[in-house]
């Protein structure tokens, strides 16, 4: 006979297991709630000098949060957390010095600034987690920095509905022009009416001005203004589907002609706010250099002896001393190294560029500076390009074997420009250093030919030659006309009319310069033959409806080409 009290027993064993189950699971929701409040929102490991790294966390929750023995841990070890409490939707800013970055960078004034034993963060690769009491992982974070920007906070994105952010998985470098958003919302995080002015695109003569739509919305139609130096223009964006953009591109030749290099501020502005308005200006400052032969690439070391560096040397051919420290040498693989301080160029002289202070030992140089990184010129042929700090391109020279004399060895010999102030570019404007020390670093030029003294136009030497090897090869082009700043057309005819070369075809040119021609026919790449030749330079006005024409004779004795015979 079963007893009539065992089911009850049973009945009410079970009764009070599920209860017990349901209080655990009551206890364990708590903490889960808390946890998935504080997420890390933000990591700076590799900042600027003399501000700490720091990790900022953001409380999502609708309640504050209180920290009691929390710990902020990387890879390798942990650091406790003094008892704060966040408040709904604040921000806290965790850092070894609270003083140091208070200092460094603006942290609004509502944000939690912890001062811990932070775990130093790797420059690379590292990871970082937040912990609670009981050590679990509340949240965490794997970052790359050779995924980002070194010197920009790395930032964790969303977007930003209905006065709520949704953060998402996806991280980016700061897009802030101070390089973070400390402590505030994050610069990656989307708004619905975001039209921002990107930072300047710098391509090798012109600047290309981006207004991007970054919010959630298609935005209105909004005016612009460019103010680049003392020009003005005005404009209008057109509406802007989200993720799209406005380009305004500025030409070199906007930034002004002047003889001497100049700071040129230039600032962009939107003029009607949105969501974001710290981003909807921008203000920097371009370095504007005289177009034409004012500052040139004169020598460069490309196979040196064991004895001796690479180097690069500069011409100042301004009226006024010039500062290139900051501008960058760049060679054909597009690696490019900045030249160091100090590097002031006096008007007319010489400046030598090197990656090793063996420089200063080879023999009679002149006028040095360094540059970092390395540059590993090529031996037999490279491209080597001079830009401002902002990259504008302000000189440009390629060579190859051809540039040097084939009876000398070119290892242990620099390639010299023979006339630092001429336009001329090609392998004629280049030949092999003379001097018994190999190169003439920062000083003129063992096979530099002197300025010519400029009267009307005039070619020289007269009679010049086409044979390659002789002292009266190759043949200088010379003028001095009336427009200030044009647009020049040099070409060389046959006393019949037929044209043989063109030397200039739509460059800018001002009253004086140069041209070298090399005596050669266009058309066939021959030597022309001995006889006289008339040289024609057509000039046309920048800004007014000017025309100019020079003409002089060129007479050349000695020819290549065979003698015809008789």
């Amino acid at each position: 006979m079963k007893s009539p009290l065992r089911i009850p027993v049973l009945l009410h064993d079970a009764v009070h297991a599920v209860c017990m189950c349901a209080c655990v699971l009551a206890l364990l929701a708590v903490p889960a709630e808390s946890m998935a409040q504080l997420l890390i929102t933000e990591v700076h490991p590799t900042p600027a000098s003399g501000e700490p790294e720091w990790v900022e966390c953001v409380n999502t929750g609708a309640r504050p949060l209180r920290l009691v023995s929390w710990m902020i841990c990387d890879s390798r070890t942990c650091a406790s957390l003094a008892d704060v409490t966040i408040p709904a939707g604040g921000f806290a800013v965790l850092t070894p010095d609270a003083e140091a970055l208070a200092e460094t960078r603006s942290v609004p004034a509502d944000a939690v600034v912890i001062d811990c034993r932070l775990p130093s963060l790797n420059n690379t690769v590292d990871r970082v987690e937040l912990r609670s009491s009981d050590s679990s992982i509340v949240d965490s974070v794997t970052y790359d920095t050779r995924r980002h920007e070194r010197g920009r906070s790395i930032e964790r994105c969303g977007e930003w509905v209905d006065g709520t952010v949704t953060y998402r998985s996806l991280w980016s470098a700061s897009q802030r022009r101070d390089s973070a958003s400390c402590g505030m919302l994050n610069s990656c995080v989307l708004l619905p009416r975001d039209v921002r002015v990107m930072p300047l695109l710098v391509l090798d003569s012109s600047i290309t001005i981006s207004l991007h739509n970054s919010g959630l919305m298609t935005s209105a139609a909004r005016r612009f203004v460019i103010d680049v130096g003392a020009d003005r223009l005005r404009g209008e964006i057109p509406p802007l589907e989200p993720g799209r953009s406005s380009e305004i591109t500025i030409d070199r030749l906007d930034l002004g002609l002047t003889d001497t290099v100049r700071t040129i501020l230039l600032r962009v502005a939107i003029n009607a706010s949105d969501d974001r308005p710290e981003n909807d200006t921008l203000e920097t400052r371009i370095t504007a250099a005289p177009l034409g032969p004012a500052i040139t690439i004169t020598e460069m070391m490309a196979e040196p002896d064991d004895h001796q560096p690479e180097y690069v040397e500069l011409w100042n051919g301004t009226p006024r001393p010039l500062d290139v420290a900051g501008w960058t040498l760049e060679d054909a693989s597009g690696r490019r190294c900045v030249i160091l301080p100090p590097a002031t160029i006096l008007p007319s002289a010489y400046m030598a560029v090197s990656t090793d202070t063996a420089l200063r030992r080879m023999q009679g140089v002149g006028y040095w500076t360094l540059m970092r990184p390395a540059m590993n010129i090529n031996a037999t042929a490279d491209t080597v390009t001079l830009r401002t700090p902002e990259g504008l391109v302000v000189e440009r020279v390629a060579y190859d074997d051809d540039a040097h004399v084939a009876v000398l060895t070119t290892r242990g010999r620099s390639l010299e420009r023979r006339a630092p102030w001429s336009s001329a570019g090609g392998v004629v404007a280049w030949t092999t250093c003379v001097h018994p020390s190999g190169g003439t670093p920062g000083r003129p030029n063992s096979v530099g030919l002197p300025p010519p003294v400029i009267v009307g136009m005039r070619s020289w030497p007269d009679p010049c030659s086409a044979v390659a090897s002789s002292a009266f090869h190759p043949c200088v082009i010379t003028w001095e006309q009336p427009i200030e700043q044009g647009i020049g057309r040099l070409r060389i005819f046959r006393l019949d009319g037929m044209q043989v070369a063109e030397l200039l075809n739509g460059e800018v040119i001002g009253r004086t310069g140069s041209a070298i021609w090399d005596l050669r026919d266009a058309t066939t790449g021959a030597a022309v033959s001995v006889g006289t030749y008339v040289a024609v330079l057509e000039c046309t006005a920048l800004s007014t409806t000017d025309h100019h024409v020079e003409r002089c004779l060129v007479n050349i004795g000695q020819s290549d080409l065979p003698p015809k015979k008789r």
